[in-house]
């Protein structure tokens, strides 16, 4: 039976875990955590002893393996390592994957925070009116200070608070995963991820893990978002901040055309060359060679289209069921005005960069 021991030697130590937090959701006795979720873990009466570390980049754990039950008692469990989506062979080969539709879309939507056309927002909007879902996963962020943040929407009221791409990691996605299957109980969830988010929910859902049968019951839609890379909090805001930027001055980020763009509140535009702040990125962004998020049943980004549209990737069925109910409930307006070529070309630099 594989435990957190084996994935700290087969991804940890080698700088491969994206960080999405599947296997710290997944862990039925919390034996693993990140710098930012606990600083303090394990109280004893009186008495708390305070586990200092050092490295953001992966989930630390106690030195003692007393909280493991595998390792202690050889009880089966494995839930942290079958969830894990750098296990394995997770490079793809078709820079796409699998679809049956590419559209143009908009939201009609009044958003706020949209980022391009809003088409997510749309889609779990309408998923919530109509009570096809009752919970999504998504990132939300503090708009004063851009920390970003895992995030239980509960309604459409919590969608269109929480819309906009967020380009910054400081805890994983899947953090509020837990909360929403082991205490909420929610049964009909909507996954919103970078493509490292939607491959463990991926082998969540084909792994036969007794275990994680409750998260692979509960989860009814996952929704990927291009990714070409996520920057770590601290590194990019203290970039930022030696440029003079404060982060209650930005309204918002876009990567685009080969540059970070940061728009200001006063409409300024301050753009950075992606290779120029590499040094920001996650280190298991290098691992990954997948732009679209080939395993969502949704794929959503905005290469491909206009301004104000995003290009969304119909993978299946189910998917297409999701995004032709907002449509035919007058939530997005779509059409196959869309260029695939560019879409194929970042797509192949991001599978090119990979290590």
């Amino acid at each position: 039976m594989k435990t957190y021991k084996h994935l700290k030697e087969e991804v940890w130590n080698k700088n491969l875990c994206s960080g999405c937090g599947a296997c710290t959701s997944v862990c039925p006795v919390d034996n693993l955590f990140f710098k930012e979720e606990s600083p303090i873990k394990f109280e004893l009466d009186s008495c708390s002893f305070r586990i200092v570390v050092k490295d953001k980049e992966r989930p630390h754990y106690p030195d003692s393996a007393e909280f493991c039950k595998t390792e202690v008692y050889s009880v089966p469990c494995g839930a942290c390592y079958d969830a894990c989506p750098r296990v394995g062979n997770y490079y793809i080969d078709n820079i796409l994957g699998n679809y049956l539709k590419i559209y143009s879309a908009k939201s009609t939507l009044n958003i706020r925070y949209a980022q391009n056309g809003g088409v997510v927002t749309s889609i779990l909007y309408n998923a919530f009116e109509e009570d096809l879902i009752d919970g999504a996963i998504v990132v939300d962020m503090d708009r004063f200070t851009l920390s970003p943040k895992s995030f239980l929407a509960k309604s459409k009221e919590d969608v269109l608070k929480s819309a906009g791409s967020k380009y910054l990691w400081r805890e994983p996605p899947l953090k509020a995963l837990k909360r929403a299957v082991m205490e909420e109980k929610l049964n009909k969830l909507a996954i919103v991820g970078t493509s490292c988010v939607i491959d463990a929910i991926a082998k969540i859902l084909r792994s036969n893990n007794d275990l994680l049968s409750p998260f692979r019951d509960a989860i009814k839609l996952k929704i990927g978002l291009f990714c070409f890379e996520i920057y770590d909090y601290d590194k990019l805001i203290n970039h930022l901040k030696n440029d003079n930027i404060e982060t209650w001055e930005v309204k918002k980020m876009e990567i685009s055309k080969g540059y970070l763009n940061i728009y200001l509140i006063d409409g300024n535009i301050k753009k950075y060359k992606l290779e120029d702040i590499e040094f920001a990125m996650r280190d298991g962004c290098r691992y990954c060679n997948d732009f679209t998020a080939v395993n969502a049943d949704i794929s959503v980004g905005n290469i491909g289209t206009g301004e104000g549209h995003s290009t969304v990737i119909i993978r299946n069925r189910w998917g297409e069921g999701f995004f032709k109910r907002a449509a035919y409930n007058g939530y997005i307006h779509y059409d196959e005005n869309v260029n695939i070529k560019s879409i194929e070309k970042i797509a192949k630099l991001k599978f090119k960069r990979c290590k």
